[in-house]
């Protein structure tokens, strides 16, 4: 399983080239928050990037302040992905409606693309419970994503619909799911993950501890910007029993545990949280390997 890292600071991938020049990480680019230079972004981190996709960026516009249209977004993410295909893995299509009955208008704009010569776009899913499903694989596309509704992590709505196209053959890409304990039931070849960037920004770094028993070996761990103050869900870093263990783990990357609740805290907690999903791609990987309902 491929899992991409949306939108990475630039600062986070130096800390890269710098302390693991050898990794290769998977990235999401979105079209609505593209490197400002982008031949200058392949040339200086295209060592350290494995696969590249390039999103829409429609979540971009119905979650943040952009100011731009959404036929200007279009028109962004058509030039681009017409005149740069060979650059991304995955290029997905235009879906400008998340809701259950958006189908319609989201064929529209997926016909444009593909009038435009653009090749093995990846069209979105976004109501599993409908005709959807049936209609791409009717249609021959190799790969689908699956996108925002209601109930999408859901495994007994989610898994059945990912057996299904993965018997066709088809790639199933799922948005915004990096749940250990949801891909490893899950067929689907690739993922990806933006909370990765609000963990970073609200002193969040997710550790895979070895010292933890059963194959999820996730820790949660928290940098509190205010004595006294804890997050649902983690262990305040100061007071995690494994501390020593993170400490080590951190040591081997030229980093303490303090650099990472410092002035460049957010960068070093964007790093570490790079190394999480980078384990976490290889472990689920090796477990879909070894499963052997993944592979009748």
């Amino acid at each position: 399983m491929d899992v991409y890292l949306s939108s990475p600071l630039e600062l986070a991938l130096d800390e890269v080239l710098q302390r693991c020049p050898g990794m290769k990480l998977n990235i999401l680019l979105t079209i609505a928050k593209m490197p400002s230079d982008y031949e200058a972004y392949l040339n200086k981190y295209g060592g350290i990037i494995n696969k590249m996709a390039l999103d829409c960026g429609m979540f971009s516009k119905h979650n943040s302040k952009i100011d731009i249209t959404t036929q200007q977004l279009l028109a962004k993410h058509s030039t681009h992905a017409k005149y740069n295909r060979e650059n991304y893995e995955l290029v997905f299509s235009f879906d400008e409606s998340f809701e259950p009955d958006g189908f319609e208008i989201n064929q529209i704009h997926l016909g444009v693309l593909e009038e435009l010569g653009i090749e093995n776009i990846t069209p979105i899913i976004h109501n599993l419970r409908s005709f959807e499903v049936n209609t791409f694989i009717r249609k021959g596309y190799s790969s689908v994503a699956i996108g925002k509704q209601e109930r999408k992590t859901d495994p007994e709505l989610l898994f059945p619909k990912v057996f299904q196209l993965r018997r066709y053959g088809v790639d199933v890409h799922l948005f915004g799911i990096t749940d250990f304990n949801l891909l490893v039931g899950c067929p689907a070849t690739s993922c990806d993950s933006k909370s990765w960037l609000d963990d970073a920004n609200t002193g969040v770094v997710r550790f895979w501890n070895p010292a933890n028993p059963g194959e999820n070996k996730t820790d949660i761990l928290y940098y509190p910007d205010k004595q006294g103050k804890t997050k649902q869900g983690t262990h305040v870093v100061w007071e995690y029993k494994h501390l020593d263990e993170f400490e080590r783990f951190l040591r081997s990357y030229g980093l303490t545990v303090a650099n990472l609740d410092g002035l460049k805290g957010y960068i070093y907690r964007e790093f570490a949280g790079m190394l999480y999903y980078r384990t976490l791609e290889d472990v689920v990987t090796e477990l879909h390997r070894k499963n052997p309902f993944f592979h009748m």
